[in-house]
Parts: C-alpha cells; sequence; structure tokens
C-alpha cells in the first residue's frame, strides 16, 4: 500500500486572504488611513510621540512621561521607522495586525466547528464585525493591536483540548510570550491568560497529566523570563528602570483608577451591548460550547475561564473607557465557530467541491462589499470630509515652522498630534497632560508655562488667563466624539514674531 502524504493547507493563500480583507476594511474604519487627513485621537498621538521619540534617542517614562506599556511604544516607534510625519506606518501595522487577528479568528472557528470551509466563511465576517462597533473607536488601539496576541493564546490552548494532546514545548514558550507581552503592554490584557492557566492546570490534573504540567509550567515561565528579560534588560542599558517601575506601575495602580478625568461611561454590561456585531457572536459561541458539553467540555472551561479573567481584569480598575471592550472581541470567532458547525450539518450532503466553491465565492464576494458596508456604517467616515489643512494641529504647524525656536507644548489635555505636524519632538518630559492626578506632571507644566520654557503652547477648551508669558496667535475648532473643541495657540512673548505671519482667525 502506497502512502501518500498528506496536502499542506495553504498557509500563505488563507493570510494573504485575511491581510488583503484587513486592509481594505481599515482603510475605511481606522483614522491612521491614507483617507484621513489625520489620526486625531489623543491616546494614538501621545503612543506615537513617544515611539519617535524613541527613535531620536529619548526612552519613555524616563524622558517621555506615558502610562501604557512599554511595548506599546516600541511597536510604535517601527511606525515612526516608515514615516514620522504621517500615519502610514501606523496604518500598515494596523492593517497586519488585525489580518492576523482575522486569520487566527479564522483558524479557531475551524477547529472548534470540524468544517473544512468554516475559515472562508469566517474571515470575511470576522473582517467587518469589529471595526464597525464603537469598541474599535479611532484605530490603533493597544486594545487592536493585541487582538492577534489574545487569540493565539485561546487558539493554542482550544486546539489542544480538541485534538486531546498535551499541549508542546513550543507552544507552552509561546504562550509564556503571550502572556508576558501581556504585561508588558497593558497588565489588564493578562487576565485571558490567567483564565487559560487555570483551565490548563485544571485539564492537566483530571486527564492525569501532572508531570507533563510541570515541564508545561517550565516553559511557559521561560518564554515569560525571555521577553521580560529583554524589555528590563533594554530599560536598564537606559539607565531607566526605576523610571519604567514607577510610571508603569506604581503611578498607574496608585493614580489611574482614581482619576475619572476623561468622564463617566457606560458600565461593563452596557459596553458590551454598545459592540453587539461581535458581542452577540461571542456569547453565542460560549453558550454554543456550554450547551454541548459532553462534546465540549474543556474548550467551553477554558473559553468561559479565559472571558472571566479578561472581563474581570479589564475593568477592575473602575475605568470604563469605550475602547477597553474590544479585548473581548476575541471570542467572536467562538460564535462564527457555532455557525460553521451548523452549516456543516445542513450541508453535510452537498458534494465538498460545490461547498468549497460556495466558500470561496461567498468570501470573495464580502471582500468586495465589506469597505462599501465600512463606509455606510463606520462612525470615522465624517472625517473624511475635513481637509487636512483645517485641522488645527496642521494649522498650527504653519505658523510654529516659520520660527527658528518651534520647541511646543500641549498643555492641559491630552496629545493632539501637534508634535507630528509641527515635526518636533518634546522638549519636556511631561508633554501633555495625562488622566491622572500626579502631582509632579501638575507641578511640571505649571513650572513650564510660568517659566516660558517652549516657545508655543497649546491648550484646549480652556484660555490662558493673565498670562505675562505667552500671547494668543492663533485659535482653531475641531468636531472630536461628537463635540466641538476650540483650540488655542500661545507664542512666547519674547519670541520674534515671523514677517509675514499668517492672520490669526478662526474657523
Amino acid at each position: 500500500m502506497t502512502y501518500k502524504a498528506k496536502p499542506r493547507r495553504p498557509f500563505i493563500t488563507r493570510l494573504l486572504f485575511a491581510f488583503l480583507a484587513s486592509f481594505a476594511v481599515l482603510a475605511v474604519c481606522t483614522k491612521s488611513s491614507f483617507l484621513y487627513p489625520m489620526n486625531d485621537w489623543v491616546d494614538v498621538n501621545c503612543f506615537f510621540t513617544v515611539g519617535r521619540g524613541i527613535l531620536h534617542g529619548l526612552t519613555p517614562y524616563k524622558d517621555l512621561y506615558e502610562q501604557k506599556g512599554p511595548l506599546v511604544y516600541f511597536l510604535f516607534a517601527l511606525a515612526g521607522m516608515v514615516s514620522e510625519s504621517s500615519y502610514l506606518g501606523v496604518y500598515l501595522l494596523e492593517g497586519l495586525f488585525y489580518g492576523w487577528f482575522m486569520y487566527l479568528g479564522g483558524r479557531i472557528a475551524e477547529t472548534l466547528s470540524g468544517m473544512k470551509n468554516a475559515f472562508w466563511l469566517s474571515v470575511p465576517v470576522l473582517a467587518v464585525l469589529v471595526p464597525l462597533t464603537p469598541a474599535f473607536s479611532h484605530g490603533a488601539s493597544a486594545e487592536e493591536f493585541f487582538l492577534p496576541v489574545l487569540a493565539l493564546g485561546l487558539l493554542t490552548v482550544l486546539k489542544a483540548m480538541r485534538e486531546k494532546r498535551p499541549i508542546t514545548d513550543s507552544q507552552g514558550f509561546g504562550l509564556g510570550l503571550c502572556a508576558s507581552a501581556a504585561l508588558w503592554t497593558k497588565y489588564t490584557f493578562c487576565g485571558l491568560f490567567a483564565g487559560l492557566a487555570l483551565a490548563v492546570i485544571i485539564w492537566y490534573l483530571f486527564t492525569k497529566r501532572a508531570k507533563l504540567l510541570l515541564r508545561l509550567i517550565g516553559f511557559f515561565l521561560l518564554g515569560c523570563l525571555a521577553l521580560s528579560a529583554a524589555v528590563v534588560g533594554w530599560f536598564t542599558l537606559k539607565g531607566a528602570v526605576s523610571d519604567l517601575w514607577q510610571a508603569y506601575f506604581v503611578d498607574n495602580l496608585a493614580q489611574y483608577s482614581k482619576n475619572i478625568r476623561g468622564g463617566q461611561y457606560d458600565a461593563p454590561l452596557p459596553n458590551l451591548l454598545n459592540n453587539l456585531p461581535w458581542s452577540i457572536p461571542g456569547v453565542l459561541g460560549l453558550a454554543w460550547l456550554t450547551v454541548y458539553l459532553k462534546k465540549y467540555g474543556w474548550e467551553a472551561m477554558a473559553s468561559w475561564l479565559g472571558a472571566a479573567g479578561l472581563f474581570v481584569f479589564t475593568y477592575w480598575s473602575g475605568r470604563r473607557y469605550p475602547y477597553y471592550a474590544l479585548v473581548l472581541a476575541v471570542f467572536a470567532p467562538l460564535g462564527l465557530g457555532a455557525a460553521g458547525a451548523l452549516i456543516g450539518f445542513l450541508t453535510k450532503n452537498v458534494k465538498p467541491r460545490i461547498m468549497a466553491a460556495v466558500s470561496i465565492a461567498f468570501s470573495c464576494a464580502c471582500l468586495l462589499a465589506g469597505p462599501w458596508v465600512c463606509l455606510q456604517v463606520s462612525q470615522n467616515t465624517y472625517l473624511m470630509e475635513v481637509r487636512k489643512e483645517d485641522m488645527p494641529p496642521y494649522r498650527f504647524a504653519e505658523i510654529i515652522r516659520e520660527s527658528d525656536d518651534r520647541t511646543l507644548l500641549n498643555y492641559g489635555f491630552l496629545d493632539g498630534g501637534f508634535y507630528l505636524a509641527a515635526g518636533v519632538q518634546p522638549s519636556e518630559r511631561f508633554f501633555c497632560t495625562l488622566n491622572i492626578d500626579l502631582p509632579e506632571m501638575e507641578a511640571s507644566l505649571k513650572e513650564s508655562i510660568e517659566q516660558g520654557k517652549t516657545a508655543f503652547v497649546i491648550t484646549r477648551s480652556r484660555k490662558l488667563r493673565n498670562s505675562k508669558v505667552y500671547q494668543l496667535i492663533d485659535e482653531a475648532s475641531l468636531e472630536f466624539e461628537g463635540r466641538t473643541w476650540d483650540y488655542y495657540l500661545y507664542r512666547r512673548n519674547n519670541l520674534a514674531e515671523p514677517t509675514q505671519a499668517p492672520g490669526r482667525r478662526k474657523n
């Protein structure tokens, strides 16, 4: 009897399809896209300012104070290597990361459903479900970038349980890398891996794999140690380990949850109800695994514990910004798996070739229709109609660039993209006002204003009252998240005025 090798799955074809769908949909849905004048979300601009700062020898926390984990800034430094004057690099990274998420999501649906064509049916649907929801926000959130890492951890565990085999050494190491990446990106992301770890421990003990469990834990910890050592080592070389510890851990834990300066938002459960396109598939997927407990008992346990861990870790601080919920979209592929299983049952008598052709045709149709649907529904498309030169950051940049001294301070609000538009690096460690009540930050910003440390100061919604150091030279308005904001540009009094300075005007 001649043995025929099993043909390899078309990994490259699937991955390229996921990337194509990702870039097509995100071209419309993320403000980092080339179709938009800029990404005006303050969080993204904070990340990008610190990321670009790294390229100019500045160190996060030590030279530029911000609150997210260091991996976020390294990622945006990569984006800056593509372009420091636009969001092109950010868009490219978004497309790659979201494409990986869709690929892994399709694999989860395929693994659970046991249906050959579940991948092709799931990916184009998943492509549209997530970016059209409020949790996607303006695009390029840390939550969005971390979706493929969460999906990889979930797929690794569920696939091992479905195949009734132990997790391999390399997979254990990979799970450790993923958990460590969560720690150094935003430690609330660790909730999924905490839940999965508990599920795996229970699974191994009940299936009498205690000896293998110790080996798995060893490789998992090795993965955690490898990435953590690289991060700590980098900050050690920069002489900034204490700054990393103070800003990312101490200040976040002590201050961040106490200040809700950004306003009140929906509680966690109503927040999920605002994101029905992916929360419904997620809930239905969890319910489906539970209903078929005899078949999916271990997978149901892992999914529920992972979801519970991620939910609790995400909202434990008391903060509940809309984009926080986005990480829970990692469970949407469970519902797509349930749909795949149902379709497989209903079409069990259909010839495989016909079913494959129908699935691919469906995928291609969705790929073509996806951007059009997003153009009709996305909450971000209003900004496409605004000219770049009418955006306050680029309007003010025209004035700032005419000065020999272009030092700038973004005062009283988070980074609005003014550093990027003006093409300058912050000269102050506290380069903007963050959403924490940190006495050191407030004192530093006040001192900078009083002493006129920067040539220009930009404020939002409030003016500098009775300032003897700065004079108002321009103002502009911008609609952001349903509200019109007024921005004010101040120039230091002793700064020479350009011969042909643009006249002051207001939109």
